[in-house]
């Protein structure tokens, strides 16, 4: 190219490099968080009109959100989710006592309706016999032979009345071992009565003597005879119960287990041996005496007898 041409040819128009492609929006300063931020950031309204107000992208988020593996978690709302958990746990708690305080009222008062009387507590008194009335006041007494009274020093009175006599075939507790063939434990049915104004301890004056030949040899030895009885009359041990009530009010509970009869109060009792006696014996080979000296000082023995003609 000549001089001439090279002067005339335009001038060349520099090459400028392309700029870079960005994609998304350019990284900017992280902004300062305004005052006060901390104060409502838990709140989940305040975190979503933060979080929707924002524009930029961060590995923290803004406050009360945190990215996990590209999933965010709202702090507020697990808040949230954790609370309406632990009100439906208290539900179900406050749901289960209210159910255990129903069962165990109904059970309680299952319980009363069950628990014998106090004046039945301790087995003192025993189960009626066929044809017997059940325990309880207004009973018409039985017909008794003549009462006797006797009373103790500390001024407690007992009056006391047979009534009839009967064998059982039962083994008394006493008694350990399996009883003889042909032999049977008699007993006597007697009214105890209270004839003072105020309670009395309830105790069993009363005890049957039956003949002692009547007794199993092996048993005799435990037999006594006592003052003023015939000779040919022993007391053997005896089992005392309650029948049932007769006249006046209930037993009256005391400490340690004692029972008291009320004033005016009388009640059927059951004497029974404690050792096995022929099977054969009647009631002209029994007697119901009251010999011990709680009750009759230095006296003889007294006997309570049996109704005549029966």
């Amino acid at each position: 190219m000549s001089a001439v041409q090279a002067a005339q040819a335009p001038p060349a128009v520099p090459v400028v490099p392309a700029p870079p492609r960005v994609w998304g929006t350019p990284p900017r300063a992280h902004p300062e968080p305004p005052l006060g931020g901390s104060e409502w950031a838990a709140v989940p309204e305040a975190q979503d009109a933060y979080s929707e107000s924002e524009d930029w992208s961060s590995t923290t988020g803004p406050m009360g959100v945190r990215e996990t593996s590209g999933v965010q978690v709202r702090l507020g709302s697990w808040e949230r989710e954790r609370e309406r958990r632990e009100r439906r746990r208290r539900g179900r708690r406050s749901g289960l006592v209210a159910a255990g305080v129903l069962v165990l009222a109904g059970l309680v008062t299952v319980g009363l309706v069950l628990t014998p009387g106090s004046g039945d507590k301790g087995g003192t008194e025993a189960a009626p016999a066929a044809g017997e009335q059940a325990p309880g006041g207004g009973a018409k007494p039985p017909p008794a032979g003549s009462p006797i009274t006797v009373g103790t020093a500390d001024g407690s009175r007992y009056r006391i009345a047979a009534v009839t006599s009967g064998i059982s075939d039962g083994v008394v507790t006493t008694f350990q071992s399996t009883p003889p063939s042909g032999t049977a434990f008699p007993y006597i049915e007697y009214i105890l009565g209270n004839p003072s104004g105020g309670k009395v301890l309830l105790d069993f004056p009363g005890d049957v003597f039956v003949r002692r030949d009547l007794v199993t040899p092996e048993a005799r030895g435990r037999c006594m005879p006592q003052a003023g009885v015939p000779e040919a009359l022993c007391t053997p041990p005896t089992d005392s119960q309650v029948v049932r009530r007769l006249a006046g009010g209930a037993l009256v509970a005391g400490e340690g287990g004692d029972k008291y009869l009320p004033p005016g109060a009388s009640y059927l009792v059951r004497a029974t041996v404690d050792v096995p006696v022929d099977r054969g014996v009647r009631r002209s080979d029994m007697a119901l005496y009251v010999w011990k000296q709680l009750y009759v000082a230095d006296q003889l023995a007294k006997q309570a007898p049996f109704p005549k003609g029966r």
